[in-house]
């Protein structure tokens, strides 16, 4: 066992089912995964555009070390991209989905707690360098976690569409685009209002 090609990887994730062993809800698998992307969407519009703020106002950053946050996040969105279609061959597309958004939401809400933890300490100060570095871990964690699992998303809905309506659900993918941009505009209004800050 594990001894010929590809030994070391594990196929214990998504094995297609045999005939008459499909759950009668699978027809709603497309559904829920549009469901969840317009929600991501919305939720992310309304808060991603206040990163480079929160970075500069709250901790303190210089543009060219907020601007090497960005450049370093692709990276790990790919590496994170990789890591995540070897996991799901092991525990299915929709557990490792499921996972990494779950982990990525709690990094947040971790960066959200840190805030006066960051701001307790003196800017310039070695101790402020560190913290503040903690929360750019975080935050570079947590955005390749939330980003890295489209092509899970893509593979799982094409799996369970017709070759027919594939064309017709992926240009749903528009009104996630839409609600982004609608949701950024009311995170801006609702910063102008009460402010970006946790």
């Amino acid at each position: 066992e594990g001894g010929g090609e590809g030994g070391g990887e594990c196929e214990g994730g998504d094995k297609p089912a045999a005939e008459g062993e499909l759950s009668p809800h699978v027809w709603a698998v497309p559904y829920v995964l549009f469901a969840s992307s317009v929600c991501f969407a919305l939720g992310s519009g309304m808060t991603v555009k206040f990163f480079p703020l929160f970075f500069v106002n709250d901790c303190g950053l210089a543009p060219a070390q907020v601007q090497l946050i960005y450049v370093v996040v692709p990276l790990v969105m790919a590496a994170m991209s990789g890591l995540g279609t070897r996991a799901a061959r092991c525990f299915g597309r929709a557990q490792v989905m499921c996972g990494f958004k779950t982990a990525g939401i709690a990094l947040l809400v971790c960066m959200a707690l840190l805030d006066s933890w960051v701001k307790r300490s003196a800017v310039g100060s070695s101790e402020h360098t560190f913290r503040v570095a903690v929360v750019a871990a975080l935050y570079v964690v947590r955005t390749g976690l939330m980003n890295c699992t489209y092509p899970l998303e893509e593979s799982l809905l094409m799996d369970h569409v017709p070759k027919s309506a594939r064309a017709r659900w992926k240009s749903l993918d528009s009104i996630s685009v839409f609600g982004w941009c609608g949701s950024a505009a009311l995170g801006g209004y609702l910063a102008d209002r009460d402010s970006y800050s946790t």
